[in-house]
């Protein structure tokens, strides 16, 4: 027996001392996997570079590493283990591959680089690796890939390019890659398959476009892949799919259009598929299903039609699915269940059974299926009386029972749910106490398996949020009466808002948000616009209204005054600023000068312009230069809004200057009208001009509405329009004593001027 034991021990003591022998690194955990191969595996992060020789064994057959927070860079670090076998270095910010990075490996067989910031390979990346059989480049951030990148991979049988930044396959995009089975392009915004980009993979039996943004495919690419088996296809943008659409694809098992836009399934759309076992046509916008669209699926086991628009299923067009056992019709919230019964009766093979997010379950719905497995009534608002539609279903193993409002569960339905292996009870407004869930906490505790989530109570409020199988059934109430709570309630989210049309909702709303800020933004911009200009024309002169000016605050003006003539036309510009009495009381004017400007080539013109100046209190008053008498005077103050039109002008006599006025003010004419506040204003004589009675009575009628206190100066324009032109043999001009008798024909001119105006186009002012 000792001799057994030291043979033994023997025998074992190389393989102990070649273990204790073998390289590890500190961050990594070495070992022997299944398959056992010697292996390493690194994922505690922080790595800045790959394992060397002298850290790990140059016999290692597998390499996993994996963030976070590694900074890895591969270069020609894995060619020293020429053993390897498997490699994965994933989430760990790889830039790149690098040139002819595993040379030499020929014994590699998958490589997975998902989850890095690789932008770009090349066919140099691969070089060496005729052996390879699988490739994972997923959620990279690859752009676009030459023609053949792969074209070294000529042993390849499984390609990943999930949710990378590819735009578009360029031709032999997948050349040489001839062995090639599985493909996945999911995620891309490919927006089109070109099918000469897969006249190189007609051995593919999985073809993975999912989210890749196409609206159609073209017929020719299916006809490429005759031995396509697999094809997932969504969440795309398809909104209709012809009746040949899969004709050249006949061995498809598993169809995946789920997530797109389609409203009908026509007629014998899968005729050809007869192998076909797997249909997902889930998330649609289905309102009917015909009664022939799935007459030859007889092969068919798992159907999904949820969250479609379906009002009904018609038995006729399930008729024909002799083998089917998955059926999901969840979320059809027009549909009518009570004649749903009639087609339960067609399929009551039926193991696997979804009807959530429908509503009131009729009792007697499930009668028919005596087999049923597994059964998903979440998110019906059932109370506890509803749930004897569940009575004929005795083989169940599975029971969502979730996002409904059951308030406990009575005695006949615990007994009932013992025999489950698993239930689900969350988000129901659960009352934990004796006469509610009693009976309920006694069957959990005698399980012998565990649930994958537990009840957790609602009420009452000391017991919240707490599991029931941590409950003592001794510490419960006897019986607590139900109170509604609707902002706390468990149940509240039983309505699932986009599956049952709310995406709907939420785009109206949108919509009318979009529209409502659109209108603030316009009228914003009104008023900006409004503010920036005021159009004018005689027509507001014209309109009657007895209010001559619309009060706005006013900060200044410019008053032009236009003259007529064959030969030349006389412009008087005028402007008028304004500012506050200051504390002293002293009021702040504004002087006017004149000038001349030359328009039109041999015209003349009179330029007047004010400018701030403290003019004293001195009121007085001269009116000169009588051809101006009899105009009319119309003037705008656009900053807010402000409109007056004078009609008729009374300027107050001109008092004596006071005694001691200083020499340069004895050619100043100084103004001050009874109403015009605290703003005084003087003429001063330019060009032989001592003001003309149009100045005088424009710079009045202004004075008259602009309030004390006015703010800071700011610019307007007033424009005044000329006379008509004097009858023949009249004077041109008018002396200075004929002034009074003009000012009181000026109403019988404004009377002439609305014949000139006419004719005239409106004169605009702008700020």
């Amino acid at each position: 027996m000792l001799l057994k034991w030291l043979l033994f021990s023997l025998c074992i003591m190389p393989a102990m001392f070649s273990n204790t022998r073998r390289k590890c690194p500190m961050e990594c955990q070495c070992g022997m996997d299944d398959l056992d191969r010697y292996q390493a595996i690194c994922t505690k992060g922080g790595l800045n570079s790959l394992p060397s020789r002298n850290d790990l064994d140059i016999d290692v057959e597998v390499i996993i590493i994996r963030g976070p927070r590694n900074s890895i860079t591969i270069g020609p670090a894995m060619r020293q283990f020429m053993k390897l076998k498997v490699l994965r270095i994933t989430d760990s910010n790889l830039p790149a591959i690098g040139s002819e990075s595993f040379w030499g490996l020929k014994y590699l067989r998958i490589l997975d680089l998902s989850k890095n910031n690789i932008t770009n390979i090349t066919e140099n990346n691969f070089r060496g690796q005729d052996n390879l059989h699988e490739l994972d480049l997923s959620k990279n951030k690859i752009l676009r890939m030459a023609s053949s990148t792969f074209r070294h991979l000529t042993d390849l049988r499984r390609l990943n390019l999930a949710d990378n930044s590819i735009v578009e396959l360029v031709q032999r995009n997948l050349f040489m890659l001839s062995k090639l089975k599985y493909l996945d392009l999911s995620g891309n915004p490919l927006q089109d398959l070109q099918p000469d980009v897969f006249r190189d993979v007609t051995e593919l039996k999985v073809l993975k476009c999912r989210n890749c943004q196409l609206k159609k495919i073209n017929p020719q690419l299916y006809n490429l892949l005759p031995l396509l088996s697999e094809l997932d296809l969504g969440r795309n943008e398809f909104k209709f799919l012809d009746k040949d659409e899969f004709r050249d694809v006949k061995r498809l098992t598993k169809v995946l259009l789920d997530g797109n836009q389609l409203s009908v399934v026509v007629d014998q759309l899968f005729r050809m598929q007869k192998s076909l076992n797997h249909l997902d046509l889930s998330y649609n916008r289905l309102a009917k299903v015909p009664n022939d669209s799935f007459l030859q699926l007889t092969n068919l086991t798992f159907l999904d039609l949820s969250y479609n628009k379906l009002v009904r299923l018609e038995p006729q067009s399930v008729r024909s699915l002799s083998n089917l056992l998955t059926l999901n019709i969840s979320g059809n919230v027009l549909m009518d269940l009570l004649e749903m019964r009639e087609t339960f009766e067609v399929i009551p093979q039926l193991t696997h059974l979804a009807i959530a997010d429908m509503g009131k379950l009729p009792i007697g719905l499930l009668t028919p299926f005596k087999q049923l497995r597994y059964l998903n009534i979440s998110g019906n608002s059932l109370d506890n009386m509803a749930l004897q539609v569940i009575d004929p279903c005795r083989e169940l193993e599975f029971l969502d029972l979730s996002r409904n409002q059951l308030h406990g569960i009575n005695e006949d339905t615990a007994m009932r749910i013992q025999g489950i292996r698993n239930v689900r009870l969350d988000n129901n407004p659960l009352i934990c106490d004796e006469c509610h869930m009693g009976k309920l906490i006694n069957v959990v505790r005698q399980l012998q398996w565990k649930w994958d989530t537990y009840p957790i109570c609602f009420l009452p409020n000391s017991l919240r949020g707490a599991e029931i199988n941590n409950l003592d059934i001794g510490g419960l109430h006897s019986c607590l009466d139900y109170i509604t709570d609707e902002e706390q309630n468990a149940a509240s989210t039983s309505y699932n808002f986009l599956e049952h049309g709310g995406l709907n909702t939420l785009a109206i709303l949108g919509g009318i948000i979009f529209v409502l800020i659109a209108v603030i933004i316009l009228s914003l911009v009104a008023c900006f616009s409004k503010n920036r200009a005021r159009y004018y024309t005689r027509e507001d002169h014209l309109s009657g209204s007895d209010s001559k000016c619309l009060e706005k605050n006013l900060e200044a003006a410019t008053i032009t005054t236009l003259g007529n003539g064959n030969s030349q036309t006389t412009t008087t510009t005028l402007t008028l600023a304004t500012t506050p009495t200051n504390g002293s009381g002293t009021a702040t004017g504004a002087v006017l000068s004149s000038g001349t400007e030359a328009t039109n080539g041999t015209s003349n013109g009179h330029s007047l312009s004010l400018s701030p100046s403290n003019a004293g209190t001195q009121p007085g008053s001269q009116i000169a230069n009588s051809e101006d008498a009899g105009k009319e005077i119309n003037f705008t103050f656009p900053i807010d809004d402000r409109v007056c039109t004078i009609d008729e002008l009374v300027l107050p006599p001109a008092p004596p200057p006071p005694a001691g006025v200083h020499h340069h003010l004895q050619h100043q004419q100084q103004l001050l009208h009874p109403s015009m506040g605290s703003l005084m204003y003087s003429v001063s004589p330019s060009n032989g001009l001592t003001g003309t009675a149009t100045t005088l009575a424009a710079a009045a009628a202004a004075a008259t509405v602009i309030p004390p206190g006015a703010p800071s100066p700011a610019e307007a324009v007033v424009v005044v329009l000329p006379p008509p032109p004097p009858p023949p043999g009249a004077s041109s001009s008018l002396s200075t004593h004929q002034m009074d008798g003009s000012l009181a024909s000026l109403r019988e001119v404004q009377q002439q001027l609305v014949h000139l105006s006419s004719t005239l186009e409106p004169l605009v002012s702008v700020n």
